[in-house]
């Protein structure tokens, strides 16, 4: 599919930007793992870990025992990931936030309605690509954290447990990333500027980001959990519980709904030609 080519050809350089440095951060917490074991330190963080509120430590997902903890190998990469998850929610919002929008404000569009595809065309091309790309995306960060993982674990650290645990995390955090694609694209259609996606993208996800927050921090405001797809997606939380299949039906269900919009919003939208 042309339209698919193309947009996968514009998209490639940014995925190799946001690897590199998906890399580079996932390599260099994983090798502060070691030095977590170190008497001298571990008696540190117990003590530091011990002395802070059960509320402060729900609510930046820090644990002191069980899978979670922060001195076990996956409740490490937990906690840290919790953090790269919210920067990789930010570029699937990105990746869909711009996809039907980019060529009306780079003036390209012209090129693109000169090839022999529909409107409909277009979407599915753009769908199909971005969802590729965020696919190969989640993969290669999937390998990146699991190889590093591994690379780094202690003698304690049981590496079924380790793949396991991490599996479950990429595997159930995907559907919230389509979520937030599916979210972007149909923010695309809207849009009148390619210039407008960023700051779209950083306010919806910092927004559901401290809604969460404010549901941990206030027993009032606690329904608001279920609101909050990156809540959702924190990797403790995966890893004790994992999404519901409620949860996973609302999700995709929103998904399809997103979608769907985007067809029919695209099919009436008059174009900056």
């Amino acid at each position: 599919m042309t339209t698919a080519k193309i947009e996968i050809r514009s998209l490639t350089k940014g995925l190799c930007i946001w690897l590199v440095i998906f890399m580079l951060v996932i390599f260099g917490f994983s090798a502060v793992y070691p030095q977590m074991h170190d008497s001298a330190m571990k008696d540190v963080m117990d003590a530091s870990l011990k002395g802070l509120s059960p509320t402060l430590l729900k609510t930046f997902n820090l644990s002191t025992s069980g899978q979670t903890s922060f001195l076990v190998a996956t409740g490490f990469f937990a906690y840290y990931f919790q953090y790269m998850f919210l920067a990789a929610a930010i570029y699937a919002m990105m990746l869909g936030s711009q996809a039907l929008i980019k060529e009306e404000t780079d003036g390209t569009i012209e090129f693109l309605y000169a090839q022999p595809v529909t409107r409909k065309g277009i979407v599915s091309g753009k769908l199909l690509a971005n969802s590729g790309i965020l696919f190969l995306f989640w993969l290669f960060s999937f390998s990146l954290s699991l190889g590093a993982t591994l690379l780094f674990k202690q003698s304690s650290d049981m590496t079924r447990e380790i793949v396991s645990g991490i599996s479950r995390i990429f595997g159930q955090e995907a559907i919230i990333l389509f979520f937030f694609l599916a979210l972007g694209f149909f923010l695309s259609a809207l849009l009148r500027s390619s210039k407008q996606s960023m700051s779209v993208s950083l306010g919806i996800v910092f927004g559901f980001y401290l809604l969460g927050i404010l549901a941990e921090l206030n027993d009032t405001f606690s329904w608001a959990k279920k609101l909050s797809p990156i809540h959702l997606g924190i990797p403790s939380s995966l890893l004790d519980n994992g999404l519901s299949v409620t949860v996973i039906a609302v999700l995709l269900g929103c998904s399809l709904l997103f979608l769907a919009g985007s067809y029919g919003v695209y099919q009436r939208k008059d174009l900056k030609i």
